[in-house]
């Protein structure tokens, strides 16, 4: 092989990975648009003072923090993992 041909290749090589990387990228712009959107979304309504899977108190903090909770952190991760 030819230098030229080393270095064409080394060239393409990281202009794929170049590529991969801005494909990544964007996978989690388009990821995190979305959860901006369902957060918006819950926030139209008020949070709720009980969780609506378990009934457990939803502690002011977290109503505070993030508006439009619905549930409470254990019932939220249980949710998450599904």
């Amino acid at each position: 092989m030819l230098d030229n041909d080393k270095d064409d290749y080394q060239y393409n090589n990281e202009e794929e990975a170049e590529m991969a990387q801005l494909h990544s990228i964007h996978l989690h712009m388009n990821a995190i648009s979305e959860v901006q959107k369902k957060l918006a979304k819950m926030a139209e309504k008020p949070s709720a003072e009980f969780c609506e899977e378990c009934g457990d108190d939803i502690p002011a903090a977290r109503q505070k923090a993030i508006p439009g909770v619905q549930l409470c952190t254990y019932c939220q991760e249980l949710h998450e993992r599904r």
